[in-house]
């Protein structure tokens, strides 16, 4: 045999052998539930590197690890990409296969079609997050932002998480917040973030002052607060007994829209709703479920949707969004209308005071302000103070006299009316004229109380009225309660204070604030008075105290 012929052999035989490896690599027996997971991976790898789905399985070999398996005419993409489809399986292997990978795999004929997405992106519904606010547009650092997600798309609106990033529900500071939501839906799948800018301005000005004996705070329009107190039982909430003898602020009382003061003890009421307490908790003031004092702030739990705070001398209550009321503390007078407790240490809803607009207590009764302007009284009645045409022990909140009214105020055994046509009207205790007239102790029927009209509000403490019409004037009656004083039988008008913006009254002195931002401190009616300088932007305050 020459050359050519042993070459010719030679090739022969390397052909034989190249053709019979190739044939047994094409056809090797695989393994689907292997090898499937190596397929996904690559097909998934190229999508995210080419922004597309592989509809030749060759494009997968070069991210497939380099296993014999690869090349075999078993293995298809189908015309779409979304498919791998594999024959030659037995049926029962087939199905067991589709089954255990579902999803939309399915068998055609002898051809399984494997689905080729993972089982988070199995979603029939892409999911879809969004979200509103209210209110939806001028959002201050005292509002209270919420947020509704019914605009969400979820398969089957079964949302299992939702990731917030920088959600709050208010802004303690002015600017530009970016707030965003994903959802993530029952397949496992993420939906892109949903994101809304909210713009938080901030207003100006003083919200309310408020004060009882030593105590008082000035709320500004921003959620910023001062205070001054003696602070013997740490009702300012500042954490000790540090008194303060001058307005000052404090961080501590950030976002508080409200705050009422007891004897020895203060509830604050957060602009997101929360209610906490401090001071003293000898009748369970604080509804902290003991009568342990507080020095902090210390949260009431169990209220909620509260829409007003009032404290009367050791007893509380709260009024929510619902119309109802809750509360707590001292019970002697029947305040809680309960007859099987002292005290109540945690709030009690009033049963029978519903469809209230707003409360009023006085230091061991209260009134609840219904929206036909009908009152409802509830507690002491010893002077005739409910407005119920007697006197004495009632069992059970019950309906006053008094009618059209915009609101109450309750002082020591007696009660004042603002009705809806700014007049006045008054029952109880009359004996240093409180209700405005001579000759009578007491009065057990509203009465009107002349000389006054156009009423804006009315704040009683103790004996001392006043009272601020439409036109910023001012007038007082009643008694002082400071030596040397005087009962005040009729209304008088302050002179030379007007244009009244705010007012506190104490029982002893009566604050005023112009809009000169003047405080009128009056605890006579000499003329006399104290003045003083205030701010009615918070931050003119803040620089100047520095």
């Amino acid at each position: 045999m020459g050359i050519l012929g042993v070459l010719l052999a030679i090739g022969s035989v390397v052909g034989a052998v190249a053709y019979y490896m190739n044939d047994q690599k094409e056809n090797v027996e695989i393994d689907p539930y292997d090898n499937y997971e190596a397929i996904l991976d690559a097909a998934t790898a190229y999508r995210e590197e080419n922004g597309e789905l592989a509809k030749k399985f060759k494009k997968l070999l070069p991210l497939l690890p380099n296993e014999p398996w690869v090349n075999s005419k078993q293995y298809e993409l189908s015309l779409d990409g979304k498919f791998l489809t594999i024959s030659g399986l037995e049926e029962e292997e087939a199905t067991k296969l589709i089954n255990e990978i579902g999803g939309d795999s399915y068998l055609n004929g002898l051809v399984a079609y494997v689905t080729l997405r993972r089982k988070n992106d199995l979603s029939k519904i892409k999911p879809i997050a969004h979200f509103t606010i209210r209110p939806d547009n001028k959002v201050s650092t005292m509002t209270v932002v919420h947020y509704d997600t019914a605009g969400c798309i979820a398969e089957d609106n079964e949302i299992v998480e939702k990731k917030w990033e920088n959600r709050q529900t208010t802004f303690r500071e002015p600017g530009v917040y970016t707030v965003r939501l994903k959802i993530k839906d029952r397949n496992g799948n993420w939906s892109e973030p949903f994101e809304r800018d909210i713009k938080v301005t901030e207003e100006t000005g003083i919200l309310e002052l408020i004060c009882r004996d030593s105590t008082m705070f000035m709320i500004y329009k921003n959620g910023k607060v001062l205070s001054m107190s003696k602070n013997e039982f740490g009702q300012l909430g500042i954490g000790s007994l540090n008194p303060s003898a001058e307005l000052k602020y404090n961080a501590i009382h950030d976002g508080v829209d409200s705050v009422v003061c007891g004897e020895d003890f203060c509830i604050y009421k957060l602009n997101d709703g929360t209610l906490c307490g401090a001071g003293n908790n000898r009748y369970g003031e604080l509804a902290s479920g003991d009568k342990n004092g507080a020095k902090s702030l210390n949260v009431i739990w169990g209220l909620e949707n509260i829409k007003q705070i009032e404290a009367g001398k050791h007893f509380a209550a709260a009024l929510d969004f619902n119309g109802n009321v809750y509360v707590w503390g001292d019970n002697s007078e029947n305040q809680l209308m309960r007859e099987d407790i002292q005290e109540s240490t945690t709030p009690i809803r009033l049963d029978g005071v519903e469809g209230i607009k707003s409360i009023a207590l006085g230091p061991n009764y209260g009134f609840g302000v219904k929206y036909d302007g009908t009152v409802i009284g509830w507690g002491d009645n010893t002077h005739g103070q409910l407005g119920l045409g007697f006197k004495g022990r009632i069992n059970e909140p019950t309906m006053t006299l008094y009618k059209n009214v915009a609101m109450m105020t309750a002082g020591e055994r007696y009660s004042i009316s603002v009705a809806e046509s700014g007049r006045l009207y008054g029952a109880g205790n009359n004996a240093y004229g409180q209700l405005g007239s001579k000759g009578k102790s007491e009065m057990l029927f509203p009465s009107e109380i002349l000389k006054v009209k156009d009423i804006a509000y009315v704040k009683a403490r103790e004996s001392l009225v006043v009272a601020v019409n439409h036109f910023g004037k001012s007038f007082i009656w009643g008694n002082f309660n400071t030596p040397g004083t005087k009962p005040i039988l009729e209304p008088e008008e302050i002179v030379g204070i007007s244009y009244i913006a705010h007012v506190a009254n104490n029982g002893k002195k009566c604050y005023f604030i112009d809009n000169n931002d003047t405080m009128h401190i009056v605890s006579d009616m000499s003329g006399k008075n104290e003045t003083k300088k205030v701010f009615s932007n918070f931050y003119d305050f803040y620089d100047k105290a520095k």
